[in-house]
């Protein structure tokens, strides 16, 4: 009797256990980390099924070593996770599990009933039951605790996430995160085109090394995070599978011989020549150890090893070089260390996380792809350093050169002979360098006529302002005021291109922190008309302002900066003599601002186009502009929930109407 009921007693302890240990997916929650309640086997050989270790139940052991989410390392065994999942009483039944990890070669998901799945990136994409660049699985949890079963292998570094979503909460986690990529990604483009252009302008081999190491790291990038699996090359994934390293190598290939080229301009050190060609060799040697992999399997997991070992040491190498010419007085170099060290640093923490040394969580798994915005945006800084250093060395050794020619030809002056021979050389010299010098100008002349045209206008009233300012005072008329106001108004032009044209991005990045206040609309718009004369020196401004709306929240630089835009755009495409009308309008919820001219308006057609960037309806026209200041006005007016509209008909002119939130109507309501 004693002994039935100790069994008994055993039981009830058991359940109560497992109970305890359940994941319980409560009402209100959108996301559960699975970390506390999962527990892992190794399976060494890859050999067992489900029933070996569910038979095995003991054997399993909860993580310990910190971090948010389970990392293995390299290994080639193959790791089994079980999960207990109940949710609560009134908790949805169904959810979503997400293992936020692309590089799992094999992934086998086996739900306490139901299909078992038998995915990965070793297999085709269509085996995945949910489309994404991670593997999704989809749940239906009771209110009774069961277990989830999973079975893992990776020729990359183990890593298993395991989290549970709500399917709303997900895909709105998803969009958010995917537009934070992407925006990664076209920052990536945006350096990769600096370089690929001033490598064209100059012919500078560091800028196409620059331009390569980008675009590598990129694909590598895009490869590692899911994303060229789920939209490029879905149906390979024997490719898939070493692209990331491939890529990823290539780019610390060039990345070293960046750095090569760079510390030794003045000089080379031998055991740094050497030691960064040999950090290259490695690099491509791992590079075509992961695409051997394609025909020889078992070739990825030495070449991930490999290029995570070499960086290690290539990083140490440049760290010490670069060290070294900063002593040295190369200034020009600090850029360059700066990016570099956070690059290290941000490789540094990923290799520790693969040989499971640091936890594994959302900073040290995106440790590199963190760490490559800052070096890449600091290599652009040290690129322009650079140049502008040696542009000062070229210009002080054309100095000291043409000192010296003037000393030797003084001492030569004593015998006719030795003086026409040392003039003939000098004569020679001067050529040479007056030919650098021409080659060197006309490289920014290139460089700089992409953006030159832009500024005449504004230039040419500053100086017809100038030239009437003097005649003035010749025949005693003070206009002075008048004039630097107008110059002023240009000036101010001047300064908004610049910025339209080179700084747009900043202003993409200025919308993240808005300081919206209430404006009173009616003064703010005349000041802001009385501001910028320079945008209506031949029309006519006509205001129609109705009394009740008199109140506007917004921020007031962003707002000035879209309705100038409006103002400018409607000044240029319109008739000198014509008039631009301004209205004030209402509906329900918003608060417009209406920009109406009097211009052959817009076809139908191209009115779904003018708000994307560097588009222009007529580019060879002479109507100045890039292209930005319609993108631009959108993009500020949607940074504050609002809308523009546009309505237009050929020969007519065209309307533009910023429309806001009419936040002083909620705040009454």
């Amino acid at each position: 009797m004693k002994r039935l009921l100790r069994c008994f007693l055993a039981l009830g302890f058991s359940c109560l256990t497992m109970v305890s240990e359940a994941a319980l997916l409560r009402i209100g929650a959108n996301q559960v980390n699975l970390l506390e309640s999962a527990q892992f086997l190794e399976d060494p050989f890859g050999q067992w099924t489900l029933g070996d270790v569910q038979a095995m139940e003991s054997q399993f052991r909860h993580w310990t070593r910190g971090g948010t989410e389970m990392n293995f390392g390299f290994t080639s065994s193959a790791y089994w996770i079980r999960v207990p999942l109940q949710r609560q009483e009134n908790a949805p039944a169904s959810w979503l599990l997400e293992v936020h990890f692309a590089r799992l070669d094999q992934l086998d998901f086996y739900p306490p009933s139901g299909q078992v799945v038998n995915t990965g990136s070793s297999r085709p994409f269509s085996s995945r039951p949910y489309f994404d660049r991670h593997f999704v699985f989809p749940l239906d949890v009771s209110n009774q605790s069961d277990y989830f079963y999973m079975r893992v292998t990776s020729n990359y570094t183990l890593t298993i996430p395991l989290t549970v979503w709500q399917p709303d909460a997900y895909r709105q986690h998803q969009q958010r995160f995917q537009w934070l990529q992407f925006m990664y990604y076209g920052g990536l483009i945006v350096l990769a085109m600096y370089g690929l252009i001033i490598y064209l302008a100059l012919r500078d081999d560091r800028f196409l090394v620059y331009a390569c190491y980008i675009i590598s790291a990129g694909v590598g990038m895009f490869a590692s995070n899911g994303f060229g699996r789920q939209l490029f090359w879905s149906a390979s994934p024997a490719f898939d599978e070493v692209s990331q390293t491939a890529f990823l190598s290539l780019a610390a290939f060039f990345a070293a011989l960046f750095a090569r080229k760079l510390l030794t301009a003045h000089g080379e050190r031998p055991w740094f020549v050497n030691g960064m060609r040999l950090s290259e060799w490695l690099f491509l040697t791992s590079s075509v150890l992961s695409f051997f992999h394609l025909g020889v399997p078992g070739t990825l997991g030495p070449a991930n090893q490999l290029l995570l070992f070499t960086t290690l040491v290539m990083g140490l190498l440049v760290s010490i070089a670069g060290v070294q010419e900063f002593m040295h007085q190369r200034q020009d170099v600090r850029f360059f260390m700066i990016g570099w060290l956070v690059l290290w640093l941000g490789v540094g923490v990923a290799t520790l996380r693969a040989y499971g040394v640091l936890p594994s969580n959302g900073f040290t798994s995106y440790a590199v792809q963190l760490s490559t915005v800052v070096e890449m945006l600091f290599m652009a800084l040290a690129l322009g350093d650079i140049l502008r250093t040696e542009h000062r060395a070229y210009v002080s050794a054309q100095a000291q050169t043409l000192q010296a020619n003037q000393a030797l030809l003084e001492v030569t002056q004593a015998s006719e002979g030795k003086l026409k021979q040392a003039v003939k050389e000098q004569t020679a010299q001067l050529e040479a360098s007056l030919k650098l010098e021409r080659n060197l100008r006309e490289q920014y002349v290139r460089f700089g006529s992409m953006i030159s045209h832009e500024f005449r206008t504004p230039l040419s009233i500053i100086q017809s302002q100038t030239s009437l300012m003097r005649k003035e005072h010749e025949r005693g008329l003070n206009q002075v005021s008048k004039r630097l106001e107008a110059i002023g108004s240009a000036t101010h032009r001047l300064t908004v291109m610049f910025d339209k044209w080179l700084h747009s991005d900043a202003i993409a990045q200025s919308l993240e922190v808005l300081e919206p206040k209430p404006l009173a609309l009616q003064p703010w718009l005349r000041t802001l008309i009385q501001t910028n004369p320079h945008l209506l020196l031949n029309h006519a401004v006509k205001l129609q302002l109705t009394p009740e709306i008199n109140t506007l929240v917004a921020d007031e630089y962003h707002l000035g900066v879209a309705l100038t835009n409006l103002i400018d755009n409607a000044a240029k495409y319109s008739p000198a003599d014509t008039t631009i009308t301004i209205v004030s309008r209402s509906k329900t919820g918003y608060v417009g601002i209406a920009v109406t001219d009097e211009g052959p308006g817009i076809a139908h057609d191209s009115q779904g186009k003018v708000f994307a960037e560097f588009f222009r309806l007529a580019p060879e026209s002479q109507v100045r502009g890039v292209g930005l200041g319609l993108s631009i006005v959108q993009r500020i007016v949607q940074a504050h929930a609002g809308h523009v509209t546009l309505d237009s008909t050929p020969g007519q002119g065209a309307t533009f109407c910023v429309w806001l939130p009419d936040l002083q109507c909620k705040d009454v309501t």
